[in-house]
């Protein structure tokens, strides 16, 4: 008669199989996912990718566009006065500081010319 195995040992090995047949199956199906969210980050790239360069060439037309249109304008021959920074309050007060200051410099030149 053979020696016939144990039953806790045969279970002991069939447990061991179904462990070994699951722990494939789920490195199978994490290597999928995986693979699964590369490929779907690699289209995203490239999709961003041609969004970028689309971007690029309709900036690039629309900076020709308009360089063409100021070629096109004819530009102002008539300059305008510029527009004050003073009001005409202010415009008189520093007259009156700046002739103060002209006469002050001009009685200091006189004392230390002598």
């Amino acid at each position: 008669m053979p020696d016939k195995l144990s039953d806790s040992i045969i279970d002991g090995q069939q447990r061991a199989r179904r462990f070994r047949e699951e722990s494939a199956k789920r490195e199978a199906e994490q290597a999928e996912q995986e693979r699964h969210q590369r490929d779907r980050q690699a289209r995203h790239r490239e999709q961003a990718m041609l969004i970028d360069a689309e971007m690029q060439e309709l900036i690039g037309r629309r900076i020709l566009r308009a360089q063409e249109e100021a070629k096109l304008q004819p530009q102002p021959q008539v300059k305008e006065p510029p527009v004050s920074l003073y009001t005409e309050r202010q415009e008189t007060e520093l007259s009156l500081e700046q002739a103060a200051g002209k006469r002050a410099l001009a009685k200091y030149a006189k004392k230390n010319t002598i």
